[in-house]
């Protein structure tokens, strides 16, 4: 039985592992779900309307994370879960925080800022 689940958006696949080591040092219970985009990440949202936390690299290709989050907000035909927003650049947290996200982790990621960020949209 799966306790957790979360969708993990960002073009980088050495953060997305990053991120699931992260997760599950801490959450045993848990199921990934992995995008490269904003698009796939939206569909993925229509597909899973369980998903109970987003981490959302900002900057990518295609549909970016600002972009997803415009997006993902104004769609009223999904259920919303939190989304962290992740960037290299913390001029991006007060755009993406206009743009609906809970919470802001500057990058390089730890597990401390992940859980402080996680702790922080859960209190």
């Amino acid at each position: 039985m799966v306790d957790f689940k979360v969708l993990i958006v960002d073009d980088d696949y050495i953060n997305r592992r990053l991120l699931i080591s992260i997760l599950r040092k801490k959450l045993y219970q848990i199921q990934t779900i992995e995008s490269v985009d904003g698009a796939e990440a939206l569909r993925l949202c229509y597909e899973n309307p369980d998903i109970e936390l987003i981490l959302l690299d900002i900057e990518m290709p295609h549909v970016n994370g600002l972009e997803f989050l415009k997006l993902y907000t104004q769609d009223k035909k999904l259920r919303k879960a939190p989304v962290i927003a992740i960037s290299s650049n913390d001029l991006r947290k007060k755009e993406a925080q206009l743009n609906g996200a809970d919470a802001f982790v500057v990058k390089p990621i730890t597990e401390e800022k992940l859980f402080t960020a996680m702790r922080s949209i859960t209190s």
